[in-house]
């Protein structure tokens, strides 16, 4: 769960400038130039056909992109085939099996399609971080180096520096590096286009030549869902599924104010060019107090508080249980008077469940257990509420449904376009903003958030722009009383037996 309050301050005050440097700005106009200029900005979507060698077998290659950011690549053999796609909600691949990819690997593949599909253009629209590691000669080609970094995917590209063409993509698979190779370059439409690839992982190598370069073809949406498996079992009723997941998390709300916990958040501020500026790990003791959580600090980067550091930490415990008592007051006031309006400020699975619609299911793996896969994308007719229901109405993504608990396991979700706080005098998220959480069954007996994590990208104050990251992990959950006073590090609650 995300505080939003958290969140604004984040934003607000912890400034880091994302500014592209002068030699990323020449290698990247440079790139822009040499592709085709305005007419690279023509193409809207692409399909390439052509052929495939790997070692004796011959096969055919197929490429299909649609912008800003759906991507398919498939390769056919006799009796093989070598599916990729990221299809701007999810990624997926098809070799030996078919299979969500989810995490870092998950978004690489997004941020290829970025890369590729807009030939570099409004990089700083999706937040992508460059920073430039010099030249370096290959093979016979002195190149210029740099890294685009989203979140936490990077790419890696190499500009031949007499051409200004693009040589050389290194990205990171699960398995290793993977780096793609371009050469002979052609004139399509005044664009120019690699009819000579070559792909090398680290167990395999293909040759692809280019035969047929197409843009602005009708390519549909279905083209990169996620293919159907053959003899799956049939999936649930997705709208029953949907409200026995609603009222579990209803319960879990509820169940989750009874629980204490250990919470340990890693915040990583980033610069410009995505090099990490500082990271700070904390660690709270977090206690259920008048219908909210109250945070104690335990440690930063693993040292204790000294004396004068657990004081003042103590009187904020202090000082926030009474805020949390007089709100508990207006709350309960607002319900007598029936004036009480949602205006909840998390960012919850719930909140997502009332907001989303359901696409593209299927059954897959997720840490060697069978779930149920759903892709979202917000409700065309619901009007958000408040602010953390107007972010999530900008959200698509994925939840990672436990079929048989009818919990949610996994949800990864990014915003669509940018989200204006305050009319954007405050803030204004860009789409490069994304979140996951992760719950868990604890000691066999409630399912309780386990895991969250925080990307986001932000303009503050109208021209202040914001990089930062944030890691948190929930464990040590201790059934607790609620109707308790913190006074001091000594005075903590009692557990209920």
């Amino acid at each position: 769960m995300i505080r939003i309050l958290l969140l604004l301050w984040l934003l607000v005050f912890a400034f880091s400038a994302i500014t592209y440097a002068g030699t990323e700005d020449k290698i990247i106009d440079s790139y822009k130039k040499a592709v085709g200029g305005d007419a690279a900005k023509k193409v809207t979507s692409k399909l390439i056909t052509g052929s495939v060698k790997q070692g004796d077998k011959i096969g055919k290659f197929f490429y299909q992109a649609i912008s800003p950011d759906h991507i398919r690549t498939d390769i056919e053999f006799e009796q093989d085939k070598i599916s990729e796609c990221y299809n701007g909600n999810s990624a997926w691949r098809q070799d030996k099996e078919l299979r969500t990819i989810i995490g870092t690997e998950a978004k690489t593949l997004r941020l290829k399609a970025l890369l590729l599909n807009t030939y570099l253009r409004d990089l700083s629209h999706y937040r992508i971080a460059i920073q430039s590691l010099g030249k370096m000669q290959l093979e016979n080609t002195q190149v210029n180096i740099l890294v685009f970094k989203l979140n936490d995917a990077y790419i890696k590209l190499m500009f031949d520096t007499k051409t200004g063409l693009l040589v050389k993509q290194e990205r990171e698979l699960n398995e290793g590096i993977e780096e793609t190779f371009y050469k002979d370059y052609r004139s399509i439409n005044k664009v120019m286009e690699p009819f000579s690839i070559k792909v090398k992982k680290p167990t395999s190598e293909i040759d692809i030549i280019v035969d047929k370069v197409e843009y602005n073809t009708k390519i549909t949406e279905t083209t990169f869902r996620y293919p159907s498996a053959d003899g799956s079992v049939p999936i649930p009723d997705v709208e029953a599924l949907l409200k026995q997941l609603e009222t579990n998390q209803e319960k879990i709300k509820e169940l989750r104010e009874l629980y204490s916990f250990r919470s340990t958040q890693t915040e990583t501020e980033l610069e410009g060019n995505g090099q990490v500026k500082k990271t700070t790990t904390k660690v709270y003791d977090v206690t259920p107090i008048a219908g909210t959580f109250v945070e104690r600090l335990v440690n930063i980067d693993g040292r204790q508080l000294s004396p004068s550091e657990q004081e003042k930490e103590d009187k904020k415990v202090k000082k926030e249980i009474e805020e949390a008592k007089k709100e508990q007051k207006k709350r309960e006031q607002k319900k007598k008077d029936k004036k009480d309006k949602d205006d909840d400020g998390d960012i919850s699975i719930l909140t997502f469940l009332k907001i989303v619609t359901i696409k593209d299911a299927r059954r897959d793996k997720f840490r060697d257990q069978n779930i149920l896969i759903f892709d979202f994308e917000p409700r065309k007719d619901y009007k958000p509420k408040n602010l953390a229901e107007n972010i999530v109405s900008k959200l698509v993504g994925t939840m990672f449904i436990d079929e048989q608990a009818k919990q949610v396991v996994r949800l990864e979700a990014r915003l669509s376009d940018s989200v204006k706080l305050a009319g954007g005098l405050l803030a204004t998220l860009s789409p490069s903003s994304a979140f996951v959480f992760e719950q868990e069954k604890i000691r066999d007996e409630i399912w309780l958030p386990s895991y969250s994590e925080i990307h986001f990208g932000a303009r503050a104050l109208l021209f202040v722009k914001v990089n930062q990251n944030q890691v948190t992990r929930y464990s040590d959950y201790k059934k607790y009383q609620t109707d308790v006073e913190i006074k001091s590090e000594a005075d903590s609650t009692s557990e209920i037996k």
